[in-house]
């Protein structure tokens, strides 16, 4: 495939090994990427505001987008 896919594909965490790589934290509430298929969306429960295994699963999609826009408007 084209140089630039490649770019961007590294740019978007898909790898469920290294759980920092995979989540990204924006609020209460955040998506963690399981794989290329599956996202979480998840409420921080840490008092220090940095997730954790501990985190509720609130819901699960197979869309990222749909994901972002779930965890963005909980956070509202």
């Amino acid at each position: 495939m084209s140089k630039k896919m490649n770019n961007q594909e590294m740019s978007q965490p898909s790898s469920a090994g290294n759980s920092e790589e995979s989540m990204v934290k924006k609020g209460r509430y955040y998506v963690q990427a399981l794989n290329e298929a599956i996202f979480l969306v998840r409420e921080c429960q840490s008092s220090n505001n940095k997730p954790g295994v501990d985190d509720i699963i609130v819901r699960s999609f197979s869309i990222r987008y749909d994901a972002y826009s779930y965890a963005n408007s909980l956070n509202e």
